[in-house]
This record gives structure tokens, sequence and C-alpha cells, in this order.
């Protein structure tokens, strides 16, 4: 995702679920963390994502804000564990081949 900040009035306007309300009780609730600007709060592609999720979970399945922030929480640890794998992945792409072959045969027997 780019490094583009949107302004807190185009964050609104690019998450239509979103009302300033609801956005300013997120971030409150740290739920979501705008970057603090002179202009005002900037939020990133990444932020416009969560929110969006956010809106659509809270929208589609009625979540209590409790219920958002853990499933926000999951999100985040999927993310986190999706990424230390690649980066396991990449580590063991350079290693010989013998030494992959090992690991992968013990994986196999690790269900």
């Amino acid at each position: 995702m780019s490094d583009h900040r949107l302004s807190e009035t185009e964050t609104l306007a690019a998450v239509p679920l979103l009302t300033r309300s609801r956005l300013q009780a997120w971030v409150r609730a740290a739920l979501v963390a705008p970057i603090e600007t002179p202009e005002g709060p900037a939020y990133r592609p990444l932020d416009v994502a969560r929110l969006t999720l956010a809106c659509e979970l809270t929208e589609g399945f009625e979540l209590t804000d409790d219920a958002l922030a853990l499933v926000l929480a999951l999100v985040d640890r999927l993310h986190q564990a999706e990424a230390e794998l690649g980066a396991l992945a990449e580590v063991l792409a350079e290693e010989p081949e013998p030494v992959r072959r090992r690991i992968g045969g013990q994986l196999a027997r690790h269900p």
C-alpha cells in the first residue's frame, strides 16, 4: 500500500458506512490510530482498510464494540503470523536443497 494519507474528511468519504462519531469512538477505543499532523489526524491506506472492515463487521454481523475489538485483534494476529511465515519461507528458500527436503519431510509428518 502507498504512504498516501487521508484527512478525516477524506477518510469518511472513502468509507461510506463510517460516521464521524463512529470514527472518533474507534480512535478513542484504539481500534485505529491515526497519525497526528499539524492539519489534524491523517489516516493511512491500512487504516482505511481496517475502518472498512470494522464497518462491514459492525453492520453485517451486528458486532458490539467489544466483539469488534476482539475480531480486529485476531485479524492483527493472523496478519502477523502470515508475515512471520512468509519470512520463514524466504529463509528456508535460501537453504540448500537437502535441508529443504529434510524440513519438508518433517513438516509432512506433523499435520
